[in-house]
């Protein structure tokens, strides 16, 4: 995994190098709460990165790359106190700066990240959590074939008020059915 390199159709996924991760975490990122206002603290990651590179206990960091410029994040881990099924990670991901997002580059990165899940880990599931105040979020995962499998209602408070979480997956059926080239199409193009 430390070698890992994704290509989508526009962005290029790649390991997070550690002067990205610490400059990530005081970036737009972490601070825009539409776009993941839950954080683990901050040492606990770093301690993770620092063991692993980009790899421990299920969990990998990864940057989304536009024309050789970081834009955003991808993650995937199973989360700490929760058993997902064999075959299953949960994903996590964000574009840092305004101007880069609604042009399609977060879905872009999700579908080679779904691809890669499917078409060469052998996973069965792959899920997420979604703010319902995060609608561009929410739209991007239902382009990549997400499906909303619950909703934990008013399990979320923030600024004030209480909000529902939306729990999406997409299963190797429901990517083997999407009508799209896969990455490797992509990059063999």
């Amino acid at each position: 995994m430390n070698r890992i390199r994704l290509e989508g159709d526009r962005v290029t996924i790649r390991p997070l190098r550690m002067d990205e991760f610490e400059a990530s975490w005081t970036s737009r990122l972490q601070l825009d709460p539409t776009v993941q206002p839950v954080m683990p603290e901050r040492d606990a990651l770093r301690a993770r990165f620092e063991r692993s590179g980009i790899m421990k206990d299920g969990a990998v960091d990864l940057a989304i790359e536009v024309d050789g410029r970081k834009i955003g994040e991808i993650q995937t881990y199973v989360p700490p106190g929760r058993a997902l099924p064999a075959g299953a990670f949960e994903v996590g991901i964000g574009i840092a700066d305004p101007p880069d997002r609604g042009k399609g580059y977060g879905t872009d990165a999700l579908n080679a990240l779904v691809d890669f899940g499917f078409g060469e880990l052998r996973l069965e599931r792959i899920e997420l959590e979604v703010f319902d105040y995060n609608l561009r979020a929410i739209r991007s995962y239902e382009k990549a074939g997400f499906q909303t499998d619950a909703v934990l209602r008013r399990s979320r408070f923030h600024r004030g008020a209480h909000h529902d979480v939306h729990l999406m997956s997409i299963l190797r059926d429901d990517w083997a059915a999407m009508p799209r080239k896969r990455s490797w199409d992509l990059a063999e193009a």
